[in-house]
């Protein structure tokens, strides 16, 4: 067994690395959901209305404020960057913005999952 190691994430000791990680954030069997992009904040109920998680954090400028704002992982940042501006970047089209976001979203799919059976 590998020697705890701090998790770059929340600071915690832990056992493992989570697999296929870019940022190499770890997580051990009994804190599978450490790592960016899991359900890092308590869920909230809508009531149909407008609901705390549409809200932009304080001080959002940008994209990127946001992604750090919501922990975003690379894949899902990506998949974020790529709906908002999807067919607008030059010398791309939607379709490739679009291919864009499959990708990330199956790599990311494939990564929880082995993570979660790890």
């Amino acid at each position: 067994m590998d020697a705890l190691k701090e998790c770059t994430y929340c600071g915690k000791r832990v056992n493992r690395e989570c697999a296929d990680t870019r940022e190499a954030l770890m997580c051990s069997p009994v804190n599978r959901k450490m790592y960016r992009g899991a359900a890092t904040a308590p869920k909230t109920t809508s009531d149909g209305g407008s609901t705390s998680y549409y809200k932009l954090p304080e001080g959002a400028k940008d994209l990127q404020d946001v992604i750090e704002a919501k922990n975003m992982n690379f894949a899902i940042g990506n998949i974020f960057k790529a709906c908002y501006r999807l067919g607008e970047k030059d010398g791309t089209s939607a379709d490739y913005d679009l291919n864009k976001i499959i990708f990330f979203a199956q790599r990311e799919k494939a990564r929880r999952t082995k993570c979660a059976s790890s």
